[in-house]
């Protein structure tokens, strides 16, 4: 027969307790996922709905947002409790084991003695019996305690969850960042980079929500450089290589990181030119259908192709290092040096008829920039900078050099580069290289914060009216005898032309920059 004692069955299930950790780690995340999007979402308000107690009601929602992260963190601890639980119930399932095995036993054998009564050999029999009975029962109580042990410890454990602190969060303004307290954009912004920092996949959270790209876009670069600057190098890494195209694009992030991210962009846009070049290739066009505009436009674009494809393969092995690359809004902007070693950084900014293909024909619009570069030695970084679609002369009536338009477009965008740039690299001396059109996009960025130590105005059209100078940059302008724009320069009315002439453009202090700019009677080289 078997031993009378009762062996304890486990308080729970360990794979049971492990299955309800996975479902809570889940909820803790979609549960944190999902104030952030409120967040996010509330972020935009400041924009349609303007009212005195707009900025009350955006610091009471900002309030969850330390509370969520308190939500989640006990909640992963209390997941943590429980899987440490759930490893202990694992180990006693061994000695419970051992224990079951045991009671289904039968009695110990019986005793065999040489010599003595039949009476003797029971006795001794029964005592054995008795004495396992006694090992048995021993452990099975113990067996009873390690269970209470291991969930008095798991108690214990999730007792020492803290409560959230309401009470500190009361006081509560934002994300903790040194200077100025952020703008609710900059906020939810910096609420998203925290976000893609901690996430397991960034690139699935943003293809997911690809509006919080956009948040980020506008939000300061002053905050995204600060930002950027206090993450682990592990992180930032995993955060080049996860989500190129947002750091390829984020202002404020610093110029390498973001070379580094156009350059992992460069392979997969390679792969679609080359099989745009193949389907060009297999395009069949019937002899008697085709015209000689057709042939024409083939032979174009299969140049076209050519030229990008090359331009592309030397970003992807770095002889070209592309800082901004956004094909849906125009944008490209390209380095030349290194920013870690530079004590200047100069700013190109082509005039009309810059497009992308000007980066990429047999003289591209880059080399001004790369001269300079080549000529300082290590101590210049330049940007050749276009931040959207520039005039183009092959479509004068429409989107000719005379509208203004496309300065009032570029000059916000221009001022956010160069801000980024300052808030990643600061403390480099700036110059602004402006050509023809390009310094009406300077003039408009000073409007917007965007200012530099010089600006070298080259055959530049000027500024669009009402312009104030900014106080703190020396002007130089520039421009050959028989230069077109020598014609219209100050003329303007409304949408059309730039009403302030560039060699009129002075500092407003009195020291040596309050002159007017400086003028050559020639021009210099130009982009």
């Amino acid at each position: 027969m078997s031993v009378g004692v009762t062996v304890p069955d486990p308080p729970a299930d360990p794979e049971r307790i492990r299955s309800a950790v996975e479902t809570l780690r889940q909820r803790s995340t979609s549960f944190e996922t999902a104030v952030q999007d409120a967040l996010f979402a509330w972020s935009l308000a400041p924009g349609l709905y303007r009212a005195p107690e707009a900025d009350l009601l955006h610091r009471a929602l900002g309030m969850t947002e330390p509370a969520a992260h308190e939500i989640t963190a006990g909640l992963v601890s209390a997941g943590r409790a429980l899987e440490h639980y759930a490893d202990d119930l694992d180990r006693l399932a061994h000695d419970r084991n051992l224990l079951l095995t045991a009671q289904a036993l039968a009695a110990p054998p019986r005793s065999v003695w040489q010599t003595g009564s039949e009476t003797a050999a029971h006795a001794m029999n029964e005592l054995a019996r008795a004495e396992a009975e006694h090992d048995v029962a021993r452990d099975v109580a113990r067996l009873a305690e390690a269970y209470e042990d291991a969930t008095h410890r798991c108690a214990v454990a999730l007792r020492a969850i803290p409560d959230i602190s309401w009470a500190s969060l009361a006081a509560w303004s934002g994300p903790e960042h040194p200077g100025a307290v952020p703008s609710s954009t900059d906020a939810a912004g910096l609420v998203l980079l925290d976000r893609l920092a901690t996430a397991r996949d960034p690139g699935r959270l943003l293809s997911v929500h690809p509006e919080w790209s956009r948040l980020l876009h506008d939000a300061a670069p002053e905050e995204i450089a600060r930002w950027w600057s206090s993450l682990d190098p592990t992180v930032a890494a995993h955060l080049v290589t996860a989500v190129p195209a947002l750091v390829g694009t984020l202002d404020g992030v610093t110029a390498n990181d973001r070379v580094a991210a156009n350059r992992l962009r460069a392979d997969d846009h390679l792969r679609a030119l080359r099989a745009q070049r193949q389907a060009l290739h297999e395009l069949r066009i019937p002899h008697r259908r085709s015209t000689a505009t057709e042939v024409l436009d083939r032979r174009a674009e299969r140049a076209r192709l050519e030229r990008e494809i090359a331009y592309f393969e030397k970003v992807r092995d770095g002889t070209k290092l592309l800082y901004a690359w956004d094909p849906d809004r125009g944008s490209l902007i390209e380095m030349a040096g290194d920013p870690s070693t530079a004590k200047a950084a100069l700013f190109v900014v082509p005039g009309t008829n810059t497009d992308a293909d000007a980066f990429m024909t047999e003289h591209p619009v880059a080399d001004f920039a790369e001269w300079q570069v080549g000529s300082s030695g290590a101590s210049v970084v330049a940007f050749t900078v276009m931040t959207g679609p520039m005039p183009q002369l092959d479509s004068l009536l429409e989107d000719g050099p005379q509208w203004n338009r496309f300065a009032e477009e570029r000059g916000p965008e221009y001022a956010r580069f160069l801000r980024g740039v300052d808030a990643a690299h600061p403390g480099l001396w700036t110059m602004s290289y402006e050509h023809s059109y390009g310094g009406g996009v300077g003039s408009e960025a000073e409007k917007h914060g965007g200012t530099v130590d010089t600006r070298f105005l080259a055959a530049s059209v000027g500024a669009i009216g009402p312009y104030e100078p900014h106080a703190g940059t020396e002007y130089y302008a520039t421009q050959a005898v028989d230069d077109v724009n020598r014609y219209y320069a100050g003329l303007g009315a409304g949408g059309m032309g730039f009403t302030v002439a560039p060699e009129t453009i002075r500092a407003s202090d009195s020291s040596t920059r309050g002159s007017p700019a400086r003028t050559c009677p020639r021009s210099s080289p130009t982009a």
